[in-house]
């Protein structure tokens, strides 16, 4: 236990940097430091804020119907979804990719020890996510109906439980594709393609299953028991948090414990030998030299990225699925017109409003699909090496830059072309399409090495830190929200009738940003670089 203590310790010190605001000299890197703290809260506040609004709203209505009791249920299940494809994408660099794996392999620790403490990493973040997205509902739940304030005690038990068997589900899930492609050449390549298949396989089944859903809850005797068939644990919390009835919180307790028992027992024992297989890497046993190829130094650059991008699995999912969305909503429109964009998204269909809306949705979407806000910090500790080279610093910028271009301009490019043909839009509207989105690619790009060079993160241990959990993640994610979302807010706010004269204000206004990115990247960021250590 003392072991599992002290690994947890370090790894909580090292994902959010209090070393750095003790013993860091540089009082930049302190002021960097100091901010991952309190920018994470805010966030999360807002987020609450949020969550507690719309579950007043939709509380209030489902009450006013009969069915409050469905809040806590539709809570449940909510979550569980979210941290199934959250775990999904987190399970490849935790459990398999982390890089201090031989390190602690070496010290006199039960690799049951080291399993358990990556289990723990794999739930800590799922954790916020349930406040927001489970703990609020419940509170103003509890606040609309009569019901001891034993329900907190029983709540509080549910919240550290609930994310046990989707996280050991998805955990299964990785620990078979990892293991397929642990005895393969090409593993990355493997453990990409599957992951990728298999998240968008469920995607697929998701958007058929409305008839399925329905049926279930025909046949039911409530709405709620028919939810509840979706996935049997939701049962035994409703009825344990509606009804404070002990012996369904106790089946759930036991269902919990025990399924993410047996999977720690039984993975133990195959945890050290994937890792391990892993770790290898194949050479060509007949390599012989041909010829010299000779490239510019930002080609070059850009060949690095390349291979360094797909060589880790989880940079890959949690980049590439946003551009893989847009392409497949695009032809989706070829099949099933515009009705399936708005009956996605539960709107009315205005035809005046179409290239607007789908402007919002691509760049949306291209807003939290960014390789450039991570770039930096995964080189890691072989910064040294990239920036001993007699390479310009904007050069290497650029080289991670075009990365991020190859990656979504080509889908962004074709999936305009695609909507063009299947919603039936003008030469204009498509002109526009083209040139805002093109517009946003660059500042979704340029934005992610700048503020990757104010909080980089060096001293990672997994990759998901830095992919999914660093701080200039998620401030880069807010920022192009604000950047899109602020001309999206005047739109419904001013009531605009004018379309055509506020597309073009929106281009002046993105191109005066990317301008102002530009100025930043060849001044602030050079200079935050070159101090990199």
């Amino acid at each position: 236990m003392s072991n599992l203590w002290s690994l947890f310790k370090t790894t909580f010190i090292n994902s959010i940097g209090i070393n750095k605001i003790f013993k860091e000299k540089s009082n930049g890197e302190k002021f960097r430091s100091i901010l991952i703290v309190p920018t994470i809260l805010i966030t999360l506040i807002v987020f609450e804020v949020l969550a507690i609004e719309y579950s007043k709203l939709l509380a209030d209505g489902l009450k006013s119907i009969g069915f409050i009791d469905l809040l806590l249920v539709m809570s449940f299940i909510l979550s569980v979804v979210i941290i199934f494809f959250t775990s999904m994408y987190k399970a490849q660099g935790i459990l398999f990719s982390a890089r201090d794996y031989d390190l602690l392999m070496s010290l006199p620790i039960k690799s049951s020890t080291i399993l358990i403490n990556r289990m723990i990493q794999l739930l800590g973040i799922n954790y916020l996510f349930l406040i927001v997205v489970f703990i609020s509902p419940a509170c103003i739940y509890f606040s609309r109906v009569e019901i001891s304030y034993l329900f907190f005690i029983y709540l509080f038990i549910v919240f550290l439980l609930l994310p046990l068997i989707p996280v050991v589900v998805a955990s299964i899930i990785a620990f078979v594709i990892s293991y397929i492609s642990s005895r393969m050449k090409h593993k990355n390549l493997i453990i990409n393609s599957a992951t990728l298949i298999f998240i968008l396989l469920i995607m697929i089944a998701s958007s058929k299953s409305g008839d399925l859903v329905q049926k279930i809850i025909v046949n039911s005797d409530s709405i709620t028991l028919g939810i509840s068939k979706l996935y049997p644990p939701t049962i035994y919390v409703v009825n344990a948090l509606i009804n404070l009835n002990f012996k369904d919180l106790l089946i759930f307790v036991a269902l919990s414990v025990s399924i993410f028992s047996i999977f720690i027992f039984i993975f133990n024992k195959s945890f050290k030998k994937i890792n391990s297989k892993l770790q290898e890497s194949f050479k060509k046993s007949n390599y012989k030299i041909n010829e010299m190829n000779v490239s510019s130094q930002i080609i070059a650059l850009t060949k690095k990225e390349i291979k360094r991008y797909f060589s880790s699995p989880v940079y890959v999912l949690n980049t590439i699925i946003g551009p893989v969305l847009i392409l497949i909503a695009a032809i989706s429109t070829l099949f099933m017109g515009k009705e399936i964009l708005f009956k996605i998204m539960e709107i009315e269909v205005v035809d005046s409003m179409i290239p607007l809306f789908i402007i919002a949705v691509i760049c949306g979407i291209l807003s939290i699909s960014c390789t450039t806000n991570s770039s930096i910090s995964m080189e890691g500790k072989n910064l040294w090496i990239l920036k001993s080279t007699p390479i310009r610093t904007i050069d290497i910028f650029k080289g991670k830059i075009i990365l991020n271009l190859i990656l979504i301009m080509p889908t962004v490019l074709i999936s305009d072309i695609i909507f063009f043909f299947s919603l039936k839009l003008s030469i204009i509207e498509l002109i526009w399409l083209i040139i805002i989105t093109t517009i946003y690619c660059f500042i979704v790009s340029i934005l992610g090495i700048i503020v990757n060079n104010f909080f980089p993160n060096l001293n990672w241990t997994s990759e998901t830190v830095v992919v999914k959990q660093s701080i200039s993640v998620i401030i880069q994610m807010i920022i192009s929200v604000i950047i899109i979302g602020v001309p999206i807010l005047l739109f419904i706010k001013l009531e605009i009738l004018n379309i055509a004269l506020f597309i073009t204000l929106v281009i002046l206004y993105l191109t005066l940003i990317l301008t102002a990115l530009l100025i930043l990247l060849n001044t602030v960021s050079i200079k935050l670089f070159n101090k990199l250590n």
